[in-house]
């Protein structure tokens, strides 16, 4: 008898079963893992959280960081400077032509006070406190606004230079004032003044009005009072202000962007690896690949939604905090709620988005790691870093080439794109840098040569801490590297002095009838109109003053500043006496002052290193615009000879200092006589306040002027300072931290050098290598894109990068890898408890 069977149904799957319940399974183990190991992901939230916070407070600094025009011209678009000296000149009518012509008008009154032993004279200005177009120039910070006739306020710098208070009595201008309180012009910090009602001046020297042009009313050429001194306007200037701004933000957003994504697949491509096995093991039962990058990009969502808020959060906080120390570092008092709402808002997207990227690439290399070798635990092979490397290089000269266009037709997109081309460049070089350094660690001792063939082991995670660290310090020397060329090219083009120097002058200098005053007649040793000539006790005292402010203020060199002198040349008026030569420029019916002209001593020379034997002409100067210039010996025109010209860079170029020399040989074939007019006294720091105060009481009692720097730069020094300190901080940060995630790593490794005998010094010079390692490719990378992305967008104008920072640079290329090494010695692992010990998965 035969039986058969039936063919067994096949089994039918759950009805409980769907793609939609296995990736909720799958996100849920995913958030599990997240809340079980919050602590070696605590790593990675912190670097969302400090890149999102660092970029809003850049954002908000970048947004108020120029103060516009308002400190200039207030509330209006345009303003018209009178000399309110000239003849025929009447403010009231003036003002009220302006009203009928614009609509509305305002006009605010200025007169010099001389300070005692100095040359710069301040400012008493008569202003209304709610005026139409000045409001945004005026504060009062205590006190009251003088009001009426007698009163007055001053700036805290006009009452610390004479020492005055609320309630003191002021003797100006022959007028007996009281101080009713303090003020301030919000949008220039640097701006001292006296201030006094309208109408309570008698006597202005110049007067600016303000009003507003538009279509429909006629153009600032048609007002043109009597004494005019010039005409400005902030139609385009407010707009080209705007577009620097507008782009600022977006290159700072841009960078915000790569630097979170760099940092966030440093930290993700660890994660991937410490969940290697467990994502084999879900491989292995049955999970497909798009499943297992779902465990990673859930993960990632979770970080990134987690450090855009708190990053956000904190970054606000912190920029709120920080608007005081701000408002010194820019020069004007900040609106803390002017930030760019929709960059933060950005930004923070920004920082989601880029975490779900990074999540997503070592999810990627995981999902086709076969089953057996994410089981294994090892990690995978590195790519050729010799491929990366050609591509890097390729990025980096198309991005050179894209930062040339930008700057040449003022295009934001493809200065975006340079930029980001930039980094990818500096991004795509390092792993050929992680190879080198792999390559040199064959003859190095064993702990280091461990710590360098791990970071090429781990090449990715390296490659990606290795260039958010060479992004840091490319930020921070590209800042610094800016404002030292900034500062050079101030000091250059506005500049008097340079902030270790100050000039003593005998009379005047270059505000009064002194030794730089164009058009004037300084009459030397041979009498005459204006003659100056000191007897010899005079002199005697006015050599004792000079020495008692050089030793207050530890000067190095004091060299003597000497002008030549024609004497006996017939002056107008039919008197006799002597000439101040200068380089004149001549022009129909006389000659135009062009350079002041003083005599090459050795002194002189020896301060400025200038070589005797560099002397090939008879005159030596800073200037390159003096040829067909000429020395006048007298007030004729036919008293014209044409010097030899030579020009070098070793002169300096400020306003006041000595920038065009005669030789003594010359100036004797001349018969010129040299009379010292004044001293250049040098010290080997900045002076201060202190100093300027005591240097300018010491001149006044034996009738000297003392001139210093008049236009600081001191925003751009402490914002290169600040940026290298700020850099230096952040990229140590980066490096513990990542280096932390790195030898976490290697923990087996680490057990297995404690069981064969390693001890404490080994251990801690693997963190120690691997920290100075990244340190050191990092500065090097970081200031190598720096130079480009400037040499690129200054390709026209290299003198802007001359003078490089050369302290700050030291610090970032040579103090930040020390600093890694002593830091990264310090925090070493310490020797584990268990070496039997493995972590469970």
């Amino acid at each position: 008898m035969t039986a058969t069977l039936e063919r067994p149904s096949a089994p039918r799957e759950s009805s409980n079963y769907s793609p939609r319940n296995g990736r909720r399974a799958i996100v849920r183990w995913s958030l599990r893992l997240y809340r079980r190991e919050w602590r070696q992901q605590l790593l990675a939230v912190l670097l969302l959280v400090v890149a999102v916070a660092a970029t809003t407070v850049g954002l908000g600094l970048v947004g108020n960081i120029v103060s516009g025009d308002q400190s200039v011209f207030g509330a209006a678009n345009t303003r018209v400077d009178i000399d309110a000296t000239a003849p025929n000149v009447h403010i009231p009518a003036d003002l009220a032509q302006a009203r009928q012509l614009f609509g509305n008008a305002e006009v605010i009154e200025h007169a010099n006070i001389t300070v005692p032993g100095s040359i710069t004279p301040d400012d008493l200005r008569a202003q209304a406190l709610h005026g139409p177009f000045s409001s945004p120039m005026l504060r009062v910070t205590s006190g009251q606004y003088p009001s009426g006739a007698g009163e007055v306020a001053v700036t805290a710098g006009i009452a610390s230079t004479f020492d005055l208070s609320i309630g003191s009595s002021w003797s100006v201008h022959g007028q007996t004032l009281r101080v009713v309180g303090s003020v301030e012009n919000p949008t220039d910090l640097q701006d001292d003044f006296a201030l006094v009602a309208p109408g309570q001046l008698a006597h202005p020297t110049t007067a600016s009005f303000l009003f507003n042009t538009s279509n429909g009313r006629p153009g600032a050429d048609g007002f043109r009072p009597n004494g005019v001194q010039g005409i400005m306007s902030t139609d385009t200037t407010g707009v080209a202000q705007h577009q620097m701004q507008s782009l600022l933000v977006l290159v700072l957003s841009t960078i915000g962007m790569v630097f979170v994504g760099l940092l966030s697949v440093a930290g993700f491509s660890v994660m991937a690896q410490r969940r290697m096995r467990a994502l084999g093991m879900i491989g292995a039962i049955g999970a497909t690949d798009r499943q297992v990058r779902l465990v990673m990009l859930s993960n990632g969502a979770a970080v990134g939604v987690v450090g855009a808020v708190v990053g956000t959060v904190v970054g606000l906080a912190s920029w709120f905090s920080a608007r005081p120390a701000f408002e010194h570092l820019v020069g004007h008092r900040i609106d803390a709620m002017n930030v760019q709402w929709w960059a933060v808002a950005v930004d923070a997207a920004l920082a989601i988005i880029t975490a779900l990227v990074a999540a997503w690439w070592p999810a990627r290399a995981i999902a086709r790691t076969p089953i057996v070798t994410a089981l294994s635990g090892r990690p995978t092979k590195p790519q050729p870093a010799h491929r990366f490397g050609v591509a890097g290089v390729a990025l980096l000269a198309a991005a050179f080439g894209l930062l040339v266009f930008a700057h040449e037709h003022t295009t934001p997109a493809v200065t975006v794109i340079g930029i980001i081309a930039t980094v990818a460049g500096i991004l795509m070089i390092a792993p050929l840098g992680i190879w080198l350094v792999a390559m040199v660690a064959r003859r190095s001792p064993i702990a280091t040569r461990l710590a360098l063939r791990d970071l090429a082991r781990y090449q990715a995670r390296s490659s990606a801490a290795l260039a958010a660290v060479s992004l840091a310090i490319g930020i921070a020397a590209t800042i610094a590297v800016s404002a030292a060329g900034q500062t050079t090219q101030q000091s250059h083009e506005v500049s008097n002095l340079p902030s270790n120097q100050l000039a003593v002058w005998i009379q005047g200098g270059p505000a009064g009838a002194g030794p730089v005053g164009k058009g004037t007649v300084f009459a030397g040793p041979g009498g005459g109109p204006g003659s100056t000539s000191l007897t010899a006790s005079q002199l005697a005292s006015v050599q004792h003053a000079v020495d008692t402010i050089a030793t207050d203020i530890h000067a190095q060199a004091k060299p003597e500043i000497d002008q030549a002198f024609k004497p006996n040349v017939l002056l107008p008026g039919g008197s006799s006496g002597s000439f101040p030569v200068n380089v004149v420029l001549p022009v129909p019916r006389g000659f135009e002052q062009v350079a002041q002209l003083f005599v090459a001593t050795p002194d002189l020379l020896a301060l400025y290193r200038v070589p005797t034997s560099a002397l090939t002409a008879d005159i030596i100067t800073a200037d390159s615009h003096l040829s067909g210039t000429k020395l006048a010996l007298g007030p004729d025109p036919a008293d014209l000879v044409t010097p030899t010209i030579q020009v070098t860079g070793l002169l300096p170029r400020y306003g006041s200092a000595p920038t065009t020399l005669i030789t003594p040989q010359y100036a004797a074939s001349l018969g010129l006589i040299s009379t010292p007019t004044g001293w250049l006294l040098q010290s080997s720091h900045s002076l201060t306040s202190a100093e300027i105060a005591a240097a300018r009481t010491a001149a006044a009692a034996v009738g000297l002027a003392i001139e210093t720097r008049n236009t600081p730069n001191r925003s751009l020094t402490q914002l290169r300072d600040w940026a290298t300190a700020i850099g230096v901080l952040v990229a140590l940060g980066v490096l513990m931290m990542t280096v932390g995630l790195i030898r976490s790593e290697t923990a087996n490794d680490l057990r297995t050098l404690s069981a064969t005998g390693a001890s404490g010094t080994t251990r801690r010079m693997l963190t120690a290598a691997t920290a100075g390692a990244l340190a050191l490719l990092g500065a090097v990378l970081g200031t190598a894109g720096c130079y480009i992305a400037l040499s690129a967008w200054f390709v026209h104008d290299f003198d802007y990068l001359s003078h490089p920072p050369v302290i700050n640079l030291l610090i970032l290329v040579v103090g930040l890898p020390v600093a890694a090494i002593v830091v990264g010695w310090l925090t070493a692992f310490r020797a584990p408890t268990g070496l039997a010990q493995r972590p469970l998965e």
